[in-house]
């Protein structure tokens, strides 16, 4: 029953502190879960921000004739067919591979570079970029870069774990492992 014995300013103290140790506390618990966070999503473009129109359109205009035939043979061949708009190609089966060589090779330089530059502006494009980068983003690296060939630290997985890269990190990982797949191929050529 001594309770009542302690002055009423030293219950107002207690108070007062338990509230600030609370709030300290939950302070503390704010700034690690950012700073897990931060580490966890780093801010980094998206593969349509990287790949935009105001970046691919003046490089593609300084480009060699030779470089443009390579890129071309990445697109599906019915695009060249059809911007021959030749009837008597375009056909529902799938050109072979010399008809689609056969079509790229009939068009001029700077016809390709017209078809290249329609590609790159195309909203299929632009939507696949985004869907790759969300794909990238939700921890589908590791099985991303090996479909496409992509080699990237650590397999895609987080430093000595299990788990995959997400966020930023993600999408960055996978850039750096294209710019190294690039870099190694220039190498060997």
């Amino acid at each position: 029953l001594c309770v009542c014995s302690a002055p009423p300013g030293d219950a107002n103290d207690a108070v007062q502190n338990f509230l600030r140790s609370l709030q300290g506390s939950s302070l503390g618990t704010q700034q690690q879960q950012q700073q897990q966070q931060s580490s966890y999503d780093r801010p980094f473009t998206t593969l349509s921000e990287l790949l935009s129109t105001n970046n691919t359109i003046p490089w593609l205009s300084s480009t060699s004739p030779e470089q443009i035939d390579a890129l071309c043979m990445h697109l599906p061949p019915s695009l060249f067919l059809l911007a021959q708009e030749s009837a008597a190609t375009t056909s529902s089966a799938e050109p072979s591979e010399e008809t689609a060589r056969a079509a790229i090779e009939a068009m001029a330089t700077e016809q390709k570079r017209e078809l290249l530059q329609r590609v790159l502006r195309s909203p299929q494009l632009n939507q696949s970029l985004g869907s790759l980068t969300f794909a990238l983003r939700d921890g589908g690296l590791p099985m991303v870069s090996e479909a496409l060939g992509v080699k990237v630290e650590n397999g895609g997985m987080v430093k000595g774990g299990s788990v995959p890269l997400g966020g930023g990190e993600a999408v960055e990982a996978f850039v750096e492992g294209v710019k190294k797949g690039v870099q190694d191929k220039k190498k060997s050529t």
